[in-house]
């Protein structure tokens, strides 16, 4: 396979901008390509996003734009960060845009996008990826981010080569652009640990109205963020994942250490009046829990005040 040289972003929000930022130092705007519908696009020509101070480098381009290029030059990349509700119809949207040896990345949060979109295109293309550590926030075309984290990457079947030569393609890339990444040993374990911190730092701040500083310091919320973690080790366990409380201990490390200014993703979507993706969180683990006769009432208590949230509006 030749090396990577092009990447398209499905999602513009605090997470695809971020690393449209990031990629558009490296490889300039003739390597990264922001692809959305002509509304968004037309917006995203018209005020140019920046990123830490620095217009992003990237050509911004239609689904019709960007399929009509991917007919004679598939992307190397497509990098999904598009909110979860919105994978279905983003991912047939940019379907023409993956070729034979595209490779597909999704920064989502969760466990199950990788899933869908490897139904839709193959587990040979898709990788499995944790988004973690990063403390992007996105207002208008203003993003910015203190830290930007690390892809932790891996396939879904060790023993397969096509899925390890596109891993091993990928990494050489990030690499190449110094963009921090890791591929550990258990992905899975990784997938889960990561879903740890985001059901209980998400919902934690969002259900508080707090930023970090609010779920750093000892009270009520952050008792509740550690008991809707702990319920989600537990879940993970029934699932076959060796999850501990040393995987909670190691994730309330990484939030302690995060911008006491700074906000989770679901916090901003309640903000900004957006639906938020509380299906991913708890109402996973509360499905989950069920299943295997696992009590998670945190969660449920959780999802129950972000849906009251969601319908106030």
């Amino acid at each position: 396979m030749k090396p990577i040289e092009t990447v398209a972003i499905v999602g513009f929000g605090s997470l695809g901008a971020m690393y449209a930022g990031c990629f558009g130092r490296a490889m300039g705007a003739d390597g990264v390509f922001v692809v959305a519908d002509e509304a968004r696009t037309e917006r995203y020509r018209a005020e140019p996003t920046v990123f830490n101070g620095e217009p992003i480098a990237a050509t911004y381009l239609t689904y019709a734009e960007a399929a009509a290029r991917a007919a004679t030059t598939p992307f190397d990349v497509v990098l999904y960060a598009v909110k979860y509700g919105a994978l279905a119809e983003a991912m047939e949207q940019s379907a023409p845009l993956v070729g034979p040896d595209t490779a597909i990345i999704s920064v989502l949060n969760g466990v199950t996008s990788e899933e869908v979109l490897a139904e839709r295109f193959g587990w040979d293309r898709v990788l499995l990826c944790v988004a973690q550590q990063m403390d992007s926030r996105k207002v208008g075309p203003v993003v910015t981010a203190g830290c930007v984290g690390v892809l932790a990457l891996g396939v879904r079947d060790g023993e397969s080569p096509v899925q390890q030569a596109n891993l091993a393609r990928v990494t050489a890339w990030l690499s190449a652009i110094d963009q921090p990444f890791i591929c550990p040993k258990d992905i899975r374990h990784q997938l889960w640990g990561k879903l740890i911190c985001n059901v209980g730092v998400n919902q934690a701040c969002a259900v508080y109205d707090c930023c970090f500083d609010g779920i750093h310091a000892p009270g009520e919320a952050r008792e509740a963020m550690i008991g809707a973690m702990g319920e989600v080790a537990a879940v993970g366990r029934a699932e076959g994942v060796d999850l501990t409380d040393a995987d909670v201990a190691y994730w309330l490390g990484i939030i302690d250490h995060l911008n006491p200014a700074g906000m989770p993703s679901l916090r901003q979507d309640v903000l900004a009046r957006r639906p938020t993706e509380v299906e991913l969180f708890s109402g996973t683990i509360n499905r989950l829990g069920a299943a295997h006769g696992i009590p998670t009432p945190v969660n449920e208590r959780f999802y129950a005040a972000i849906k009251a949230l969601e319908a106030s509006w």
